[in-house]
């Protein structure tokens, strides 16, 4: 044996090791700056305390079951742009899904329920919801965009209505009735509003974080890249269809955990829960939010929730309010409002950087001026309307007016509205293009 074995380096290997490796360098300048774990893991950390807080801050009962509802509108929103985020397919027929696990986790706790704890019953629907968005992935993703949008609505109303003949399945109109607290307690009273929250709002934080936590995968990467060009991922060798397939079988699964939660909090599971307002109500969680990035669909059902349940109190013709926003912003809000408020902060500090402080403040301040004339006299006229058809012609308060009341039945009142209106409109059009005329654009990265 030879122990001196020795190994001949070529003249000039040397050289083209540091000129590979100069090349390199180069091309780090191009990729994304790589996130630091500190960075991911502290918004989730900073969300425990703030969770846990908060059944204290609105300890009564209104307030528990107000924030119980966005911790259920946030993991059905996020479960939602799983899939349109994540892969483009536009769903009309969601609430399958979540109506699924609700209808799952009811009939488990009320056939075993005794023997079944309580915490892990979300899963039940879980398991429930992602079997059959496994199935019907099976033809379902083999179409996109229009013509998925289509089967999934033709799905969803073929559901609804399977379910309303089969009353054992759904209860019919009076739905199927739950306790939560003949399950296996561990100790906690769930007959308390506040344990409840509890409950729901850990498994929403779970539920949220997986969510994530799964778009930073392979196969993330792989639905985003479905939704971009599906063209050229095929070419590379991999399936759209089967990236599509297996993101509406994770954002089913998810959807059920949503709709688990939904009946240990309500106590009751009804046809709603299957029904297309559902689904309407998160599509529009997720567009006013923004789908293009994760933060969108949470902050729209935060929105959407809190819209809901307040003015609701406010007025009866809440519902024209949450819906007239909400085709405002996919109007002219096509990122959402995470989109915009990116590309406003990215244009505020343009203009910051450049010293132009009469550019940066002044359009922001009459804009803000013209929108609220334009939701005083909107809010007027709506009102005035309202009390019309509920035939009682009361008073309505406008804020900008002071504290006299206006009444439907005077000409000034219908005049004066409209003028505001009016003068808003104008005044954000006059803005709107003068900002479009006068800034540069802003390229704005979604997140």
């Amino acid at each position: 044996m030879n122990a001196g074995l020795t190994t001949t380096v070529p003249a000039g290997a040397g050289v083209h090791l540091k000129h590979d490796a100069s090349r390199a360098s180069k091309y780090i300048d191009f990729l994304p700056p790589a996130t630091r774990v500190w960075r991911l893991a502290l918004p989730w950390a900073t969300a425990i305390p703030v969770l846990a807080v908060l059944p204290y801050l609105f300890g009564g009962t209104l307030g528990l079951s107000v924030i119980s509802q966005i911790c259920i509108a946030v993991t059905f929103a996020v479960a939602y742009n799983l899939l349109l985020g994540g892969t483009g397919l536009l769903s009309f027929g969601h609430s399958l899904y979540f109506g699924v696990g609700a209808y799952t986790a009811a009939h488990v706790l009320n056939l075993v329920g005794e023997s079944v704890p309580l915490i892990v019953l979300p899963i039940a629907g879980a398991v429930a919801a992602m079997a059959l968005g496994g199935v019907l992935a099976l033809f379902t993703v083999r179409k996109a965009r229009v013509a998925f949008s289509m089967i999934s609505l033709a799905i969803g109303q073929l559901a609804y209505t399977l379910a309303t003949v089969s009353k054992g399945f759904s209860g019919g109109d009076s739905g199927i009735r739950i306790d939560p607290t003949t399950a296996i307690s561990w100790g906690i009273d769930f007959g308390s509003p506040r344990a409840m929250y509890f409950l729901v709002a850990g498994w929403a934080w779970v539920a949220v974080l997986a969510m994530f936590l799964l778009l930073r995968t392979p196969l993330g990467k792989l639905m985003s890249a479905t939704r971009d060009n599906a063209s050229r991922l095929e070419f590379l060798g991999f399936s759209p269809v089967l990236v599509r397939g297996l993101a509406l079988t994770m954002s089913a699964g998810f959807a059920g955990i949503a709709g688990a939660l939904y009946a240990l909090q309500f106590q009751v599971v009804t046809l709603d829960t299957l029904g297309l307002p559902q689904a309407t109500i998160v599509l529009l969680q997720t567009y006013i939010g923004g789908y293009t990035s994760f933060m969108g669909s949470i902050v729209g059902a935060i929105l959407f929730t809190l819209a809901s349940a307040n003015l609701s109190a406010l007025s009866d013709a809440w519902p024209f309010y949450t819906y007239s926003a909400s085709m405002v912003a996919v109007m002219f809000l096509p990122r959402g409002l995470i989109g915009w408020a990116t590309d406003a902060l990215g244009r505020w500090r343009a203009d910051l950087a450049r010293s132009a402080w009469p550019r940066a403040i002044v359009p922001r301040l009459l804009g803000a001026a013209c929108a609220t004339l334009m939701l005083c006299g909107y809010i007027g006229l709506v009102e005035m309307v309202q009390s019309l058809s509920a035939n009682d012609g009361r008073p309505v308060l406008v804020s900008l007016l002071g504290p006299d009341t206006v009444s439907p039945h005077r000409l000034v009142s219908w005049v004066g509205a409209a003028l505001l209106l009016l003068v808003g409109i104008w005044g954000l059009r006059r803005l709107w293009r003068g900002s479009a005329e006068s800034q540069p654009a802003y390229a704005g990265g979604d997140h």
